[in-house]
C-alpha cells in the first residue's frame, strides 16, 4: 500500500516466541510530534512482546484510499489522529458503537478481510475520571464542557454513559456550539453562550476544558475559576504544556485536576490489545517516560505515578 509506509522501525522481539511480529502504528498528517510510537513500543519491550508500532505519515487527499488497503497488508491496526479521524470512519467496514457514537475514528484494525473502525476517545476520557470520583459522585452534578471541536463529542457522549445529569456546553465561537448541540440533539444538553459562561461554573461538578486553549503556541483559555465549586474538579484534555494555565489555577484553588496525559495513556490501552492481542503490562509505569519526553528538563521525584 503506496500511501502508509513507516517512516521508522522500532522492533522488539521475544528470543522464545514464535510468533510473527504484529505491525501497527499511529497514521496523522503532520505525525511526527505524536507519542503513542514511545507508549506502544515501551508497552510492548516491557511484556517481552514481540512487535513495533511506527509513525505512518499519510496525506488527506490519500487517507480513505490508504486505509481500505490496511486489509492488504501485514498491518495488523493503527491509531488515527487528527486530521484523519473522519477518514478512518469513511474507511472501515464495520464500525463499533462507540465510533458511530462520536461520528469518527481513533482507531482502525483487521479481523480477517474486514476493517473495523473504533474510538478508544471515550473509554480514554472516563477512565482517569473513575480513578478519581465514583459514579454516583460524577452523576451528582452537570459537567461544564468548554469547546465544540471533534474531541468534544467523545467527551458528551462519555459524559452521556457516566449518567451525567445535565451538561452546560460552551464555545468561544457560540455558532459552533449551537450548531454541535443542534447536530447531538441530547435533551440533557444545553449551550451557554460564552458570554455567560461564568453562569455555569457555580453548578457544575466537572469543568472540562476539550479547546485548544491553553496548549503550547496558543492563548491560555479566558476562563476564570473565581465562581466554581470548592468541590469541582477539573480536567483539562491538553498535556502540551503538562500544566496548563487552568490547571495551574485550578491547583492553587484546592481543586482537584486531571491532565490530558491520562487520556492519552487510557485510550491507547485498548488499542493495544486490539493490535498486539493483549493487554498492556500493569506493571508498566508509562507516565513518567512520557513526561520526561514532554519536557526532559524535570526533575521526577520518587512519588511520581502512572
Amino acid at each position: 500500500m503506496s500511501s502508509i509506509q513507516p517512516n521508522n522501525t522500532h522492533q522488539n522481539k521475544s528470543k522464545n516466541s514464535p510468533k510473527l511480529s504484529r505491525v501497527a502504528g499511529v497514521a496523522g498528517w503532520p505525525i511526527h510530534h505524536s507519542l503513542s510510537p514511545l507508549l506502544h513500543n515501551f508497552w510492548l519491550r516491557q511484556s517481552n512482546m514481540s512487535g513495533s508500532y511506527v509513525h505512518f505519515a499519510v496525506r488527506p487527499d490519500e487517507a480513505v484510499r490508504a486505509f481500505k488497503g490496511l486489509k492488504h497488508t501485514n498491518i495488523s491496526g493503527m491509531n488515527v489522529t487528527l486530521p484523519l479521524k473522519s477518514h478512518a470512519f469513511e474507511a472501515a467496514d464495520v464500525r463499533t458503537k462507540d465510533a458511530q457514537r462520536v461520528g469518527a475514528c481513533n482507531c482502525l484494525y483487521v479481523r480477517g478481510n474486514t476493517l473495523y473502525g473504533h474510538n478508544t476517545d471515550l473509554a480514554g476520557f472516563a477512565q482517569p475520571l473513575l480513578s478519581r470520583l465514583s459514579l454516583e459522585q460524577i452523576a451528582s452534578k452537570p459537567a461544564m464542557l468548554i469547546g465544540a471541536g471533534g474531541a468534544s463529542r467523545a467527551v458528551i457522549a462519555a459524559l452521556q454513559s457516566l449518567k451525567v445529569p445535565h451538561i452546560f456546553l460552551t464555545n468561544r465561537t457560540d455558532e459552533r456550539a449551537y450548531l454541535l448541540a443542534d447536530e447531538l440533539q441530547i435533551d440533557n444538553l444545553s449551550v451557554v453562550p460564552w458570554g455567560l459562561r461564568i453562569d455555569a461554573l457555580a453548578a457544575a461538578g466537572l469543568i472540562i476544558n476539550s479547546s485548544a486553549a491553553g496548549m503550547i503556541g496558543k492563548p491560555a483559555l479566558d476562563l476564570s475559576l473565581e465562581g466554581a465549586s470548592k468541590e469541582a474538579l477539573v480536567y483539562d484534555l491538553i498535556y502540551t504544556p503538562l500544566e496548563t494555565p487552568l490547571m495551574a489555577e485550578a491547583k492553587a484553588k484546592g481543586l482537584g485536576v486531571i491532565g490530558g496525559l491520562d487520556m492519552l495513556i487510557e485510550q491507547a490501552r485498548p488499542s493495544f490489545r486490539l493490535f498486539f492481542g493483549e493487554e498492556p503490562n500493569p506493571k508498566a509505569k508509562a507516565k513518567d517516560l512520557l513526561i520526561k519526553a514532554l519536557d526532559p528538563n524535570l526533575n521526577l521525584g520518587s512519588g511520581s505515578s502512572s
